[in-house]
């Protein structure tokens, strides 16, 4: 159960409700679900032109002062408790790994963690295609964690399944997986 873990107390401090993982009497099939209330940014979207129109139209939040797309805030959040990792901007297709917003850093190169590497390639390779992937993928040791961040307004959709089916065919468990919702 993550709700529970140290590891994770960051992250938990801005949840407004918990659903635990579902497991229909057998193997668990839904990961667990939290409910997560950041401070609003202000602006509360980057000015037009600053990036690409599909990055300025994402709102933005603040839950250390500092404006940041909500896929950032969460692995922020994880940063703070110990993890590594990235957002894994999948709308271009390509292998895109971010640790801060994108006008402000540079691209990530998963090449230097060789074994979060192997793990995204294996599951990108099960689904057959990297966009939708995961948004947040961070790892500690050797343990993985793997969240989808729902923006408002934003729903779970068969993409998010058709990923967590994946995940779970390379050997991932559900409990490594994780979905927060903008409440």
């Amino acid at each position: 159960m993550l709700w529970a873990r140290s590891d994770l107390a960051t992250l938990r401090s801005f949840a407004t409700k918990y659903t635990p993982l579902d497991s229909c009497d057998g193997p668990p099939t839904r990961p667990e679900r939290w409910a997560l209330r950041f401070p609003s940014a202000e602006p509360p979207r980057l000015m037009d032109r600053t990036l690409k129109r599909t990055y300025t139209v994402k709102p933005l939040v603040a839950p250390f002062g500092k404006p940041v797309f909500g896929e950032l805030a969460v692995l922020k959040c994880l940063q703070r408790d110990g993890w590594a990792g990235v957002w894994v901007d999948t709308y271009y297709g390509a292998e895109l790994f971010w640790r801060d917003m994108p006008q402000l850093s540079s691209k990530v190169d998963l090449l230097r963690e060789p074994a979060a590497l192997n793990v995204y390639r294996a599951i990108v390779a099960e689904h057959g295609r990297r966009g939708g992937f995961f948004d947040v993928f961070a790892w500690r040791q050797t343990h993985f964690l793997f969240v989808e961040y729902k923006g408002k307004g934003d729903r779970s959709n068969a993409n998010e399944r058709s990923w967590i089916e994946a995940a779970i065919r390379c050997g991932i468990d559900p409990a490594q997986l994780l979905i927060v919702e903008y409440s």
